[in-house]
């Protein structure tokens, strides 16, 4: 059971996180992007490429298209692509002695090599490679130091503040404590930081962002200000599963209500099924992934699909296999393709119902399938 739980959390998380499509690359040149940079309290991720590059191509393509990768790499990093060919590349290539492709390099805002590496690599690697550029780059246990020693100047606070933010530390004792030193919250310096911050829905920052809403629309922007805050209320789900607090889960469908108010019932199911496969409750979830997919998903094979090849792969438990044996045939329905019909067959087959399994199967081979396989891994 507990596996079963393990994957549908899986699931549910992939959905939760709002269809996150991979690595955002700034648009613009190196000197904007060390600007923005230092605006933002990041470091700068650097793909150097060049056309004709194979292993450049396949990270592009399996790689930096990755959800996992994209998440931690738009959280942490200005990303920008540079054709080590044109425009600014052959310059950029000199300054850093780029002569291999890829060539990974991680830089500070002032165009400092903070970490370097040469060649393709797959995500989880890929993924090491900004972790360790992060911990280099991490100065917050220096800060703590002054803070112990008594530092409590406002632009030391904003700037300790931002570095534990940074390194994936718990910030929001000093982003608070920085705050109290603000007479006015309407400055877009602090108006940034409530936004930066606001990254747990049961936290007073996010109040004050909320209370704020206007003004920082107007500074980042509609899209921007909802995809932060309901990464925020994500994070409070994550929290209420950890210590099992149902509280923390009704808040977070609360905040959501104000946060984004046309997508808070839909979200509110989608909390709810991830409560349920992270507290290990599986007769919650079924009901909620009922109640979700009739709602929101009758339509949609994609869904439909993912959820019901999910329990396949988790369970042998009939009445589950029964319910995900519905969506799967749903899903054939909607769009008949031959992954659909092999989650659907597969399905039949572990019901012990093999002549209505081969049917089905065969179906698949004709529309171009050879012989009896599982659908891909799960993508969303």
């Amino acid at each position: 059971m507990k596996q079963l739980l393990t994957g549908l959390l899986i699931l549910v998380s992939l959905q939760l996180s709002l269809a996150e499509d991979g690595i955002h690359f700034f648009k613009g040149t190196m000197a904007e992007a060390q600007e923005l940079a230092a605006k933002e309290h990041k470091i700068i991720f650097m793909d150097a490429y060049t056309a004709w590059c194979g292993p450049c191509k396949r990270m592009a393509r399996d790689v930096f298209s990755n959800a996992e990768v994209g998440k931690f790499f738009n959280k942490h990093f200005i990303n920008i692509k540079v054709d080590m060919e044109k425009g600014e590349g052959p310059r950029l290539a000199g300054k850093y002695r780029v002569t291999s492709y890829p060539t990974l390099l991680f830089l500070d805002e002032k165009g400092e090599v903070v970490h370097a590496a040469k060649g393709g690599r797959p995500s989880d690697q890929f993924l090491g490679l900004g972790k360790i550029a992060l911990g280099k780059n991490d100065k917050s246990a220096d800060y703590a130091k002054k803070y112990e020693e008594g530092e409590r100047d406002p632009n030391f606070l904003r700037v300790y503040a931002y570095a534990l933010l940074n390194s994936g530390k718990p910030n929001l004792k000093i982003a608070n404590e920085y705050l109290k030193t603000q007479d006015a919250l309407s400055s877009k310096e602090n108006l940034e930081f409530l936004f930066d911050f606001s990254n747990e829905a049961d936290s007073k920052i996010f109040e004050k962002a909320v209370e704020n809403k206007e003004a920082i629309i107007k500074l980042k922007s509609a899209e921007a200000f909802k995809k932060q805050l309901k990464a925020a209320c994500n994070a409070t789900v994550d929290k209420a599963i950890k210590f099992k607090v149902a509280n923390l889960l009704n808040e977070a469908k609360d905040k959501m209500k104000t946060a984004d108010p046309k997508y808070a019932k839909e979200y509110a199911m989608f909390a709810d099924l991830k409560y349920a496969a992270g507290t290990e409750n599986v007769l919650a979830y079924t009901k909620f992934a009922n109640k979700y997919l009739k709602k929101y998903a009758k339509k949609d094979a994609k869904t439909l699909n993912q959820y019901a090849h999910s329990v396949l792969m988790q369970t042998d438990e009939t009445k589950l296999l029964e319910t995900a044996e519905k969506w799967a045939k749903q899903a054939t329905g909607i769009d008949y393709k031959v992954d659909y019909l092999r989650t659907h067959s597969a399905i039949l087959n572990k019901l012990g119902r093999t002549k209505e399994a081969q049917e089905i199967d065969a179906k698949a081979n004709e529309l171009g399938g050879k012989g009896p396989r599982m659908p891909a891994v799960l993508q969303h």
